[in-house]
């Protein structure tokens, strides 16, 4: 296969004429040869704007979505209380939404700091309720987890070759882990003590499910496929 160098096509090999553009598939115009500007090269700097475009449209929604609710409440109340909670919300937002505009390629940088992102908004909003009650004892601990568990399953599959039914195995285990991380963090904020009980259900009840998953994939990684396997 090779791809035409004026309109991007992928054509058959041994082609002397471009079907589609009607040009020699390995020549440039004088245009394109003082640009060096490819198709593709214009198609990623098309989602560059677009990606530009829709983070300055999403500013300016979430600034207005702040100024409104802020003087809502002082027109209605004379002071801020709960428009402060949403004005955090939408704050936190608006920057996860910029991170995954500009960082999208950079996985380990986006999950850090949109964990960043969440536990400052976690803070804030924990201040300005109850003056940092829950947000270290619980709150910190419970997003840093998730995050980790998340985290986990997102480099493993961009690291792992082959990708099936081990990384929901994988998820499954994470996800096990992070709901018993969640029990004895509850446990010690509201009664001192850790006495698990949900969260063992989940993960007994998971493992099997997780360990029956790898068996399948590696059988189906040296050689059979899954509709053999089952005869169907």
């Amino acid at each position: 296969m090779i791809i035409c160098l004026n309109c991007g096509v992928e054509l058959d090999d041994g082609l002397k004429i471009c079907p589609l553009c009607g040009s020699d598939p390995e020549y440039k115009s004088e245009q394109e040869q003082i640009s060096g500007n490819y198709p593709s090269d214009v198609i990623q700097l098309e989602k560059k704007e677009n990606r530009r475009y829709l983070w300055e449209l999403s500013g300016i929604i979430a600034f207005s979505g702040i100024v409104v609710c802020t003087l809502l409440e002082l027109l209605t109340g004379k002071r801020l209380n709960w428009s402060l909670f949403s004005d955090v919300s939408i704050t936190a937002a608006w920057v996860i939404l910029t991170l995954y505009l500009f960082l999208y390629k950079r996985t380990v940088a986006i999950i850090i700091l949109q964990m960043l992102t969440i536990l400052t908004a976690l803070f804030f909003i924990d201040l300005l309720a109850t003056g940092r009650e829950w947000f270290f004892p619980v709150g910190l601990p419970v997003t840093v987890a998730g995050f980790i568990a998340a985290g986990f399953v997102i480099v493993l599959y961009r690291v792992v070759h082959l990708k099936g039914l081990n990384i929901i195995a994988s998820a499954l285990i994470a996800l096990s882990g992070y709901c018993i991380i969640t029990e004895i963090v509850f446990d010690n904020y509201r009664n001192s003590f850790v006495d698990l009980q949900w969260s063992l259900i989940v993960a007994v009840s998971v493992l099997p499910v997780a360990l029956l998953l790898f068996f399948f994939h590696y059988r189906l990684k040296k050689g059979n496929r899954l509709d053999s396997f089952f005869h169907i």
